[in-house]
């Protein structure tokens, strides 16, 4: 009788928990949510609407916004396109620069490990500052206005990263199939690329993630290290022209004819349009992901 009032007793206090979380989670997806909806409704607002603040239900609903971005659609897609080469490139190159680092720091074998775990750690918590990073990449390696700018900068491999992928490594590869590997003569190549890789799908899924997000939303170097239009990307682009739109609401130095014009730019509702032109590629991607995003976080988390 008393086991079995325990267990009602259990039962009962798991369904108050599941209800408990139940309710903390809907709070949290609604605080994810509501400002993405609010952002949409923005960009379909005409300007004159929201001279008093932003609204779930416009006042106005007007398609000006996105009738200033089609106005300049040819540059767009050029920007669209770079920003796809990029993150491709700049993700597939860090994946391999990530995964291979990591590699030797989950080798029980390897004596420097520590040393070199150590290093990389120190240079998570310090670096030389954004003006010594500026001298650096413009003087010795010369990316002003190049393509590299995008793909060099802090961006190729991120400490974090590195960990992720080693206690991966360690907490779900048993070291006896490498022992095992190099018993038939296998050698470090070998078993990196032909074990370690395939095994490892959750979390180079996650950090793929991770580096693509990081190239597609980087606006920052193309503010620093490119002048040339030609090599805006669509942060970049969106960013200088946001700021165009700005110096024409806010300068004295107009025209007549110039002052009447920008007085008709979207601002407002052409920013929350901007946003969502950037966010559509993460939310088309993301779902097909989902699953091992979670996974890679879950178990890459553990500490090996």
């Amino acid at each position: 009788m008393a086991k079995k009032k325990n267990t009602i007793t259990l039962m009962k206090g798991e369904r108050e928990f599941h209800y408990a979380a139940l309710v903390i989670m809907t709070l949290m997806m609604l605080f994810c949510i509501v400002p993405l909806i609010l952002m949409v409704t923005v960009s379909f607002s005409s300007e004159q609407s929201l001279v008093y603040g932003y609204r779930f239900i416009p006042d106005e609903w007007s398609l000006d916004a996105y009738a200033f971005m089609w106005a300049k659609r040819a540059t767009i897609f050029r920007a669209y396109g770079l920003t796809i080469l990029v993150t491709v490139i700049g993700t597939a190159i860090s994946l391999v620069m990530t995964s291979m680092f990591a590699y030797p720091l989950s080798r029980k074998d390897f004596k420097p490990r520590n040393v070199i775990a150590f290093i990389l750690f120190f240079t998570m918590l310090f670096n030389g500052g954004m003006t010594a990073s500026y001298m650096v990449w413009t003087r010795l390696f010369h990316i002003k206005d190049k393509i590299w700018a995008y793909l060099l900068p802090g961006s190729l491999m991120n400490g974090m990263n590195v960990m992720l992928v080693r206690n991966y490594f360690n907490a779900n590869i048993p070291y006896s199939i490498i022992e095992a590997a190099r018993l038939d003569g296998a050698k470090d190549w070998t078993i990196y690329s032909k074990i370690m890789v395939p095994l490892s799908k959750p979390i180079m899924t996650t950090i793929g993630l991770f580096s693509a997000l990081g190239y597609w939303n980087n606006w920052t170097a193309g503010i620093y290290y490119v002048n040339n239009p030609k090599l805006y990307t669509i942060q970049v682009y969106l960013k200088k022209l946001m700021d165009s739109i700005q110096f024409l609401k806010t300068t004295d130095l107009q025209s007549e004819a110039t002052l009447l014009a920008s007085r008709n730019l979207p601002t407002e509702s052409a920013r929350m349009a901007i946003a969502i032109i950037a966010l559509i590629p993460v939310l088309i991607v993301y779902p097909f992901i989902q699953k091992e995003l979670i996974k890679g976080m879950v178990v890459g988390g553990v500490k090996g």
